[in-house]
């Protein structure tokens, strides 16, 4: 066909061209139907925004919209999908509820053994303590606690001696109250001794001193005495100055212990049936104490020619070692005289009471 025979497509009014591209021409804004479609489009979202409103929410697949009714929750913002909590079948919970119960048993078992062990061990470790506490607070102290005093019978013969005559006051006191004169602590004052004196005729001049132990262990294990001896601290001549005599209705018999405190090495010897100290006293007795045990000792201490003061040794074995003790009279040392020819002043007791003075000369035993 000629070319002035093709017909040229008819243009719709108000439509665009057809691009050379071949993508469709954008709507003319200058066409009044998309121009107003455009401006319908446009005056709602801006009069939308201008009220504050959020903006439209794109459109979201079918997959992503599933997404988030299946649980309840927004997709991830990343795109990722979401993963659905892991669930427990009944059997997974039972099996998960027995082992957190095997767990707490074992537990249990495992804490209450490791607790007795630590329990019988705590208790052998207290009273390991225990001991070595006690065995420290004994080392702190003597292995034996020792009260010394003055012990007399009441069927001893006794002489009360003192350095110096009597003073006046002293004589009202003898007559009026003699036990204000005569007590321990009194006589102790006054420089005088009291003392039991012998009827032998061989030893017209010796006394005795009685002293009576008591004893008690407080070592951790047993006390082994091992000897007893008299020390002598001072020596000098017998107290001459008054002499009160007191009499019994019989002679006393003498103490199995004794010490000589005339001789240089007065340990505590046997007395023998006539008088005479034998041999040492623990070479033919043991005498030992255990922690707690009590026990009694009465010694006697003999003199002839002197007045003394002196202490007693007790020497102890303690499982090896050695130790020794020295016992006095209450800090102050034990004093002795024997009698001395002749006082300046003597008196003896009445049976029926009082005493009567004597005056000088030498001593005499009245009834």
């Amino acid at each position: 066909m000629p070319p002035s025979s093709a017909r040229k497509p008819e243009r719709r009014r108000g439509s665009q061209p057809p691009r050379a591209d071949g993508r469709n021409s954008p709507p003319d804004a200058g066409s009044p139907h998309r121009a107003g479609q455009h401006a319908d489009q446009a005056g709602p979202r801006a009069d939308q925004a201008g009220a504050g409103q959020p903006a439209p929410r794109e459109k979201r697949s079918g997959r992503e919209e599933r997404s988030a009714t299946a649980d309840g929750q927004p997709p991830r913002s990343d795109g990722q999908p979401d993963v659905p909590p892991a669930r427990l079948s009944r059997r997974g919970v039972l099996w998960a509820a027995g082992g957190a119960l095997v767990s707490a048993v074992v537990g249990a078992v495992v804490a209450e053994a490791a607790n007795r062990l630590t329990s019988s061990e705590q208790a052998v470790r207290d009273d390991v303590a225990v001991e070595e506490a006690k065995r420290a607070t004994a080392q702190r102290k003597p292995p034996l606690s020792v009260n010394a005093y003055y012990y007399d019978r009441s069927d001893d013969a006794v002489a009360y001696l003192f350095a110096q005559p009597l003073t006046a006051e002293q004589r009202e006191r003898l007559r009026t109250r003699p036990e204000e004169l005569l007590a321990p602590a009194a006589l102790a004052s006054a420089s005088g001794v009291r003392t039991v004196v012998g009827v032998a005729k061989q030893h017209p001049y010796r006394s005795f001193t009685r002293v009576r132990l008591s004893v008690v262990g407080q070592w951790t294990g047993p006390v082994f005495v091992t000897r007893i001896r008299a020390r002598v601290r001072q020596r000098s001549s017998p107290l001459s100055g008054a002499f009160l005599f007191q009499g019994s209705e019989g002679g006393g018999e003498p103490l199995p212990i004794g010490f000589d405190l005339d001789a240089t090495d007065a340990v505590a010897r046997v007395l023998e049936p006539d008088g005479r100290l034998g041999a040492a006293y623990l070479d033919r007795h043991s005498l030992s104490l255990a922690p707690g045990e009590p026990l009694s000792v009465d010694v006697q201490a003999q003199t002839d020619r002197s007045y003394c003061e002196w202490v007693i040794e007790v020497e102890l074995d303690l499982g090896g070692e050695q130790r020794v003790l020295t016992v006095d009279d209450d800090g102050r040392p034990f004093r002795s005289s024997s009698l001395a020819p002749r006082y300046q002043d003597r008196h003896h007791a009445r049976l029926t009471g009082g005493w009567s003075a004597d005056g000088a000369g030498p001593p005499v035993w009245r009834k």
